[in-house]
């Protein structure tokens, strides 16, 4: 993973400077240094080289806009995300006219701070593969999403090859599914193929493979889908580097406009470097203790690894017909929203275990219409509809209350 940002911090009010490096240490981020400001935050930003700087705008605001364009003159290439207590658009618009990359109104969680210096530093690095031609050089990159689990059983493998084959026979789409289980990838098997490479073989070539002839080592389903399988054993997976499975990621991110890794349920440094690779993470979980507590534990880790948790959408995808525990209170113990939720369907494990996936076999069946709506939303195809389950365990998921703080463990399990 990305070393942890260093952070300074500018601003004239002590206290205020004090709270925000509390707040800076709850983001889990590394504190460069505070200063106040003018000549005293240029002179400690030169010193320290920080990664980021956090700035302060009170009222007046032209100090502290102008200390912004000396750091600025100073250390060009480290971006500036702002602060203020009032949300005034003209302050705001003067900080982003200055020279800052993000605004931020007080008091802000930890959270929002770290995902906006990590969306910056993301923004930066972009900006500088634009600037020296590296982007323009490797091409235009696809959008690649990684399917997670954080433990097996929850149908993370038979929501990647639905929604795959949905993207490519409904919606017309250029898609490859990437099979990085490292346990037992069984996503040829689900989807009845009989594939004469593997992944292992493509990183065996991978220096002399290009965007064009990457589709030899892939197998092409009925829909139109494209597949790169994992291997028959699971012991050749100790040949494989997590620089590899970058390397294949980006060449196929070359090759198609949408790349869908089916990950292992654990944090691997396999699996770490899918989720470094990918746009956007599916985070998929069932409604059981295990399965939530699991996924508490990985985000934890993620964000002790600095891992811009932005790119994260919860998924919910209930395995059996019990109710199990509510989205609410998954919602609470997670601090984070469902993005979708995909019913109790039964059809759908059918489907993967005689090798035709539901969308195409059933398609109006209640799993089959949520994946292909997920599926549409994830295209951007229109308008994100809301899935409404169909089996009545889930009809209390429509009557949704306020959330309230997360406590630190699951209860109330019902």
């Amino acid at each position: 993973m990305t070393r942890v940002p260093a952070v300074l911090l500018v601003d004239q009010d002590p206290q205020a400077r004090f709270e925000l490096k509390q707040l800076v240490k709850q983001a889990q981020l590394t504190l460069a240094g505070a200063a106040a400001l003018g000549t005293e935050a240029v002179s400690l930003a030169a010193e320290t080289a920080p990664d980021v700087i956090v700035c302060g705008i009170g009222v007046p605001q032209e100090r502290a806009l102008q200390t912004i364009g000396a750091l600025l003159d100073t250390r060009p290439d480290t971006p500036i995300v702002a602060y203020g207590w009032h949300s005034d658009v003209e302050t705001m618009r003067a900080a982003m006219l200055t020279g800052a990359r993000d605004f931020l109104v007080m008091p802000v969680q930890a959270e929002r701070l770290h995902e906006s210096i990590m969306a910056v530093l993301e923004s930066e690095e972009q900006k500088r593969q634009r600037q020296t031609g590296q982007a323009a050089k490797l091409g235009p990159r696809g959008l690649v999403i990684s399917l997670f689990g954080a433990k097996g059983g929850v149908g993370k493998s038979t929501v990647a090859t639905n929604m795959g084959v949905a993207l490519s026979a409904l919606m017309g789409q250029s898609v490859v599914l990437i099979d990085a289980d490292t346990g037992f990838g069984d996503v040829a098997a689900m989807l009845d193929l009989k594939p004469r490479r593997t992944i292992i073989d493509l990183l065996r070539d991978i220096d002399n493979v290009d965007r064009d002839s990457v589709s030899d080592y892939l197998t092409c389903h009925a829909s139109g889908l494209w597949v790169l399988p994992a291997p028959r054993g699971t012991l050749q997976w100790r040949s494989v580097a997590p620089d590899g499975v970058r390397k294949i990621i980006d060449l196929l991110a070359r090759r198609f406009d949408l790349v869908l890794v089916d990950s292992a349920g654990a944090l691997s440094d396999i699996s770490l470097a899918v989720l470094e690779e990918a746009n956007m993470v599916l985070w998929i979980t069932s409604p059981d203790f295990s399965s939530i507590h699991n996924s508490l534990l990985g985000f934890e880790t993620l964000r002790e690894l600095s891992y811009p948790e932005g790119r994260i959408r919860l998924v919910l995808n209930a395995t059996t017909p019990q109710d199990g525990i509510r989205p609410i209170k998954i919602e609470e113990v997670l601090v984070r929203p469902l993005f979708w939720l995909v019913p109790y369907d039964q059809r759908l494990r059918l489907g993967t275990q005689i090798g035709w996936p539901l969308v195409l076999s059933s398609a109006t069946s209640p799993g089959a219409r949520s994946i292909v709506q997920l599926a549409r939303a994830i295209a951007g195809s229109g308008p994100k509809p809301t899935p409404k389950p169909a089996t009545s365990p889930w009809r209390w998921l429509l009557k949704r209350a306020p959330s309230q703080r997360p406590t630190t463990a699951l209860e109330g399990r019902s």
